[in-house]
């Protein structure tokens, strides 16, 4: 009954959806994110529990997930993670958020400016981002791990059955495959045809079959939809 969209000044806009009609609600606020540049967030992917109650936002600029009452709109929780947190979905009581710019910066790291006064880890030579990561939040104790994955890590997938999370690497033209229990990466799969194909697929998008059989890639730099077998086992 209700639609939620992440907006760049610092707010979720709420729609309902009845009788095949969808029209504004209303808006939820969430926490300043306090930059050195600017102060509102900017929220990128949300995903919704299971009983509607809860909502997990990104909080792209204050490298955070932010954990909303739906029903008031009142922050409950937030939890630290990765630089430039892009997308999160919730499998086996974690919440799993894909961050483009890796983990957060430690002493001594070569850096970068992220934007708007925070700062990425970057390689020197490509003066880009120089690893992406997946955060593992457990929603019941707010522990959290972190795992590397692929360069630029964007869209992620729940498989069906809820065992294994796909986290697409966009600059690096794989998928990164999470077994979901044990928040750690068992497989790297490429989305190009050939690994003699030029560089720059760019997989930025996910989605199942609903028979779980197939896996369906947007490749956006090819202007194509890769479709791999599903399966495992």
């Amino acid at each position: 009954t209700r639609r939620y969209m992440s907006n760049v000044h610092g707010a979720l806009k709420v729609f309902s959806c009845r009788d095949g009609v969808i029209a504004p609600s209303h808006t939820i606020p969430l926490p300043p994110a306090r930059a050195p540049q600017r102060k509102a967030e900017i929220p990128a992917g949300i995903a919704v529990s299971p009983d509607g109650a809860r909502l997990y936002v990104c909080g792209n600029l204050s490298n955070r997930l932010v954990e909303i009452d739906a029903a008031t709109g009142r922050t409950l929780r937030t939890f630290d993670v990765g630089v430039a947190p892009y997308d999160v979905v919730l499998a086996g009581g974690k919440a799993f958020v894909s961050n483009r710019g890796g983990r957060r910066p430690g002493p001594g790291d070569v850096t970068g400016p992220a934007g708007k006064g925070t700062r990425v880890r970057v390689d020197p030579v490509r003066r880009a981002a120089s690893e992406g990561s997946v955060s593992v939040i457990d929603l019941a104790t707010g522990g959290a791990t972190e795992v590397l994955v692929g360069l630029h890590a964007s869209a992620l997938a729940v498989a069906p059955g809820g065992r294994h999370v796909v986290c697409a690497n966009a600059s690096s033209d794989t998928l990164s495959i999470i077994d979901a229990a044990r928040g750690e990466v068992i497989e790297t799969v490429w989305t190009k045809a050939t690994p003699a194909e030029l560089f720059g697929a760019q997989p930025n998008a996910l989605a199942f079959a609903p028979d779980g059989r197939r896996l369906y890639v947007c490749n956006g730099a090819q202007h194509a939809v890769a479709v791999i077998d599903w399966d495992p086992d």
